[in-house]
Formats: C-alpha cells, sequence, structure tokens
C-alpha cells in the first residue's frame, strides 16, 4: 500500500511530464521566478508549501492540467513508504527518494523542469 502510493504520485507526475501535446506556452519562465521571488516563502530558510506542475496549450495558451500537492502530503507518502529507494533500468541504478527530496527542500522555492514545445506548449515543474 505504502509503495503504492509512492508510485502513484511518481506517476503522475512522470504523466505529467510525457504530455508535451497538451501542454503551451504564452507564459514565460520569468513569471513564475517573479511569482516565486515575490511570494513570502521565496526566501531561503522558509519552508516550501506546495508542489506544483502546470501544462499549458499552445493553441489557446490556457492551463490544460494544473496540479498542486501540498508539500505536506508528499512527505506523508514519503514517510509510509517501505522503501527508500527507486530502482531504474533493472536494479542497475537506485535513486534514494528520501534524499533528493530532502536537497530539494533545503534548496528551497526553485524551478525543476520547463519544456517549451516547437508548438508553444509549455510544462513547468516547480517547488513553491
Amino acid at each position: 500500500m505504502k509503495r503504492t502510493a509512492l508510485a502513484i504520485i511518481v506517476a503522475l507526475t512522470l504523466s505529467a511530464l510525457a504530455l508535451p501535446a497538451a501542454a503551451a506556452a504564452r507564459h514565460d519562465f520569468k513569471v513564475i521566478q517573479n511569482a516565486v521571488k515575490n511570494s513570502a516563502t521565496a526566501e531561503r530558510g522558509h519552508e516550501l508549501k506546495w508542489f506544483k506542475v502546470l501544462i499549458e496549450d499552445g493553441r489557446s495558451g490556457e492551463a490544460a492540467v494544473k496540479l498542486t500537492l501540498p508539500v505536506a502530503l508528499i512527505e506523508a507518502l514519503l514517510g509510509s513508504a517501505d522503501c527508500r529507494h527507486f530502482k531504474v533500468d533493472d536494479d542497475r541504478c537506485e535513486i534514494d527518494v528520501k534524499a533528493v527530496w530532502s536537497a530539494l527542500k533545503k534548496a528551497g522555492p526553485l524551478a525543476l523542469v520547463e519544456i517549451k514545445g516547437d508548438d508553444g506548449a509549455v510544462i513547468k515543474v516547480w517547488l513553491e
């Protein structure tokens, strides 16, 4: 059950990243950077509150998918996981998910991924 919860979060994030056809872009990455800089949580040392994913349609410029997860939910799922490692490529590579999450939290608010497609589609993943 605990592995399933972690797998669901990872699958949701990866599936959101794998939908470049549904993504779009009118807003620039600087909009997110400015929002993070101007928010109360943007200062180093402040606690992160949100994990966000935005996929915008290239034709309309409107959000096709908006996912906002509380950091507390992600931490609860990671805390309840039986294993600490995510195995990749037939167990040849192991990623310590809790260590990665800890490093991301320590870094503070930041953009994790921004993908801009040829058709104007945009996928953004960031911590706020």
